[in-house]
């Protein structure tokens, strides 16, 4: 070999190494901001908490963790603040609703200078699973009874889970829930439920079984009915709760469902900005996936009673990229179903 060759590769050695070291030191001294896109003892809350309290001892450098609360519009507001104005370079980090993959396929409104695929996915701490729960002294033991009753159900604003999981189930299967709408978030829904200012409300499940932990044992003022899960959950199953899915007639209604829920797969997703560089994009991957295989981190979602089964940050982009290869017919029918009537 050339001595030019070997000066030239010595270099670029050199070069790649004091790279390599400079990402290991970014971070010292410095805070990242982890923006929860829900109000403060929300459904999000708790899982940045975990966060904040194990993430700076695994990334290089030990940063401090400090939380901000941007809520609004089911987190669209706080995806769409670091899609087009966070910092490229990892120190803010976002944690969303799961919806929020899907806002530019079928989010209402103006969709331009959004697109949710272009984010950095750094991982989810759980599977989300919708599920209605309604009151108990009601006379409806089944989905099936939501085809002939109208229900009337607590939710929140358009895109998110309150609201979209039975407006996708009407138009898609013909069940006849009513929507109470501006209700703040998942707390002041479980009380109007309490206060039987609705007849139920369908919700994540994470937030229902952490108001009401032993509602599947029937000792609650509610009962689990339905899950939004075609492949429910093993506490469902054991419980004999069924698929709202059920009571989908056609292969087509069942693509719908099956697109529509497919964001569930990655609960309250944590993400950066699009142009962070890639090694640190993996730094952060790598620091997110030991909090979350970290035996203390996981006595401390059991304290909180929690859902804690993580998925990466590269499993959670390929599930995302997975959502925008669907067919534009099924796009195109879920946002229809989700679009107000005029």
């Amino acid at each position: 070999m050339k001595v030019g060759t070997l000066l030239g590769l010595g270099l670029a050695l050199m070069s790649s190494g004091a790279w390599a070291q400079s990402e290991d030191l970014f971070f010292k001294g410095k805070t990242i901001t982890l923006a929860v896109g829900a109000p403060p003892g929300g459904t999000l809350d708790p899982y940045a908490r975990v966060m904040q309290k194990f993430l700076g001892a695994r990334i290089p450098g030990n940063p401090n963790i400090v939380i901000t609360n941007v809520p609004g519009a089911s987190s669209n507001v706080l995806a769409r603040q670091i899609y087009a104005t966070a910092p490229k370079d990892g120190t803010m980090i976002g944690e969303v609703f799961h919806g929020v993959a899907m806002e530019s396929l079928i989010g209402q409104g103006d969709q331009r200078g959004f697109d949710p695929s272009k984010l950095s996915w750094l991982g989810s701490s759980h599977p989300e699973t919708a599920a209605c729960a309604i009151r108990s002294d009601l006379q409806i033991g089944t989905p099936s009874d939501f085809l002939s009753r109208e229900v009337v159900l607590g939710s929140t604003s358009p895109g998110s889970p309150p609201f979209d999981f039975p407006t996708i189930s009407n138009a898609i299967l013909g069940t006849k829930f009513k929507l109470v709408t501006g209700y703040g978030g998942g707390q002041a829904m479980m009380l109007a439920l309490e206060r039987r200012e609705v007849d139920g409300l369908c919700i994540a499940w994470s937030t229902i079984r952490t108001h009401l932990p032993d509602i599947l044992e029937g000792k609650r003022h509610a009962r689990i009915i339905a899950t939004s899960e075609m492949d429910p959950p093993e506490e469902f199953r054991a419980a004999k709760v069924p698929a709202i899915a059920d009571l989908a007639k056609t292969q087509e209604d069942r693509d719908a469902l099956a697109f529509f829920y497919g964001p569930n797969a990655f609960g309250g997703p944590f993400i950066l900005p699009p142009g962070v560089p890639d090694a640190r994009v993996a730094m952060l991957r790598k620091a997110f996936m030991q909090v979350f295989m970290d035996p203390d981190a996981i006595a401390e979602a059991q304290r909180l009673n929690i859902d804690w089964a993580p998925l990466s940050g590269e499993e959670v982009q390929k599930r995302v990229e997975k959502i925008y290869a669907a067919s534009p017919q099924v796009i195109a029918r879920v946002k229809a179903a989700l679009t107000p009537l005029k």
